[in-house]
Parts: C-alpha cells; structure tokens; sequence
C-alpha cells in the first residue's frame, strides 16, 4: 500500500500569459512533476504541490494560495522576464523568503529555492545567489529552457528526464530539510514585493548563460529587501 505525503512539499511560483500559451505549458509540467514527486514518495495521494494556474490579472490572491505557499517545502520560481515585473509573484517570493530568513540552517537556505529558467536571459541579482544553472538537469535544459523543452515535441525524452531528476530532489529536499511554516496568512496588500526597484531583467545573447555570482544569503539579503513602489501596476500574477 502507498504511503501518504503532506502537501505542498512544493510551491510553483510563475507570471501568467493571458494572451498566448504558455500557462497551458506550466499546467503541463506542474502536473507531471507532482506525478514524479508522488512516484518518489511512493504515495497514492493525488497532489504532492501546488500551483495556481486560475488566478488571473485582477484578482487578490486567494487563501488556498497564501496557506499553500505558508507551507510548502521547496519554492520553484520559474524565472522570465515577465515573471520580475510581477508584482504578485514578487511577493510570493518575499513570503517564502522570509520563511528562510527564519530558519537558521544554511541547508535550507542553499536548496529549499530551486530557480528554473523559463527561456534564456540574465539572471537579475536577487535570483543569482540561488544554484539555477543545473548541469544535473541535463544538456538539454541548458541549451534550450524550460519553455523550449516543454514545447518541442523531439526534446520528449530529455523532458522527461529533467522532470525526474527535478522530483527527485524536490522530494529529498523536502523530506530531509523541511522549512517551518509560518503562521501568519498575510493578505495581498500586507506583502512588500522582493522586486521592486528592481530594473527588467533582459533576454540574452546566444544561449543566455549568466555568469553567477558567488554570495550567500544571508548577504544578499540585505539588499533585498524591498519597499511597496506605489507607481507598480497591479498585477497579482
């Protein structure tokens, strides 16, 4: 008999596209990574984490969302330049962060944000203390992205085995570096984005490998801490 887990052992974080596919795309691979993360456990249970791929441009974040993102072990911020325009997903990023700042083990701190770059571009500061070029991912991911390697139907086999070996580090991670929860349920208007001030990340040349830069968090934090920009339009995704 399959075992059970506790939901989220993992928080997709992303900006919506309302005017193309590309949400489709994240609804794809969110469920085929909780398929493999559920394999890891050997659980029988129908969700292993979350994402919410309903909320739209205008609506506040709901509490399933808030609760979730309190919760879940392993933050994946899937990284475009989209997503550090947005004020919602900077947000996300300030409540699991935050989560980090309380825990004292650097572990946790190191492995529990796991970036994935969505196409090629430059890493803006605050995402580069954070290991998110993966050659353990494979060749693949790192010519083409995330995107890419969902939408190209010749990548399927190196798909697939980038989402393994993703679930199983989500899994292991999760399982043996478990972050606190925090009870406090912020409302939407109570977050200070992570991103703001921040200048738009640019696409890259060529293949778009950005050089990382090597510091901790606990530096890095410093300088990220934000203050509401009131000029910020809002976007909750």
């Amino acid at each position: 008999m399959g075992s059970s887990v506790t939901p989220p052992l993992f928080f997709i974080s992303y900006a919506h596209d309302p005017f193309g596919d590309d949400d489709q795309h994240v609804d794809r691979f969110y469920r085929d990574l909780n398929h493999d993360v559920l394999m890891f456990a050997g659980s029988r249970d129908e969700t292993a984490g979350f994402c919410d791929a309903s909320l739209r441009l205008g609506q506040r974040w709901s509490r399933t969302l808030v609760d979730n993102l309190s919760t879940a072990q392993v933050f994946i911020p899937i990284l475009s330049p989209k997503y550090f325009q947005s004020e919602a997903c900077g947000k996300e990023w300030s409540v699991f962060a935050s989560r980090l700042d309380e825990d004292a083990r650097p572990e946790s701190q190191d492995s529990s944000i796991i970036p994935l770059l969505w196409i090629p571009m430059t890493v803006p500061a605050i995402a580069q203390p954070y290991q998110f070029k993966e050659t353990s991912f494979g060749a693949k991911y790192e010519e083409v992205k995330l995107r890419a390697l969902i939408r190209e139907g010749r990548h399927g086999d190196d798909y697939k085995s980038f989402v393994q070996k993703l679930a199983q580090r989500v899994f292991q991670h999760a399982t043996a570096v478990p972050v606190a929860a925090t009870a406090a349920r912020p409302g939407f208007d109570e977050i200070l984005s992570a991103f703001t001030s921040m200048p738009a990340p640019r696409p890259s040349a060529g293949n778009g490998a950005a050089k990382v830069r090597h510091s901790n968090r606990r530096s890095s934090s410093l300088v990220d801490r934000p203050i509401l920009n009131a000029n910020l339009p809002e976007d909750p995704r």
